[in-house]
């Protein structure tokens, strides 16, 4: 992932991937222009690549390399996974 200012919010987007299968996600935008609502935090719609679905999601700066996003269905179904760092 690689997030960005875009217009004064923040966006994000997968710059490599792992598996081979998920080669053809990168470079897609999965968060754009999400406001920062408090330390470290940020919310906005977020893409779920493997789906194409967008949710409403927070992102949260976890340490200097690991981001937790959680995206929810109506506020109440939520689904998160703690993304860190590969060096």
């Amino acid at each position: 992932m690689r997030f960005y200012d875009c217009g004064g919010k923040l966006c994000g987007k997968i710059v490599s991937v792992k598996e081979e299968a998920r080669k053809k996600e990168v470079g897609t935008v999965i968060m754009h222009g999400a406001a920062k609502t408090g330390d470290n935090k940020w919310e906005g719609d977020l893409l779920d690549a493997e789906t194409g679905k967008v949710y409403s999601g927070v992102v949260t700066l976890e340490g200097p390399s690991a981001l937790n996003l959680k995206g929810c269905i109506m506020g109440l179904l939520c689904k998160g996974e703690t993304w860190t760092e590969v060096k």
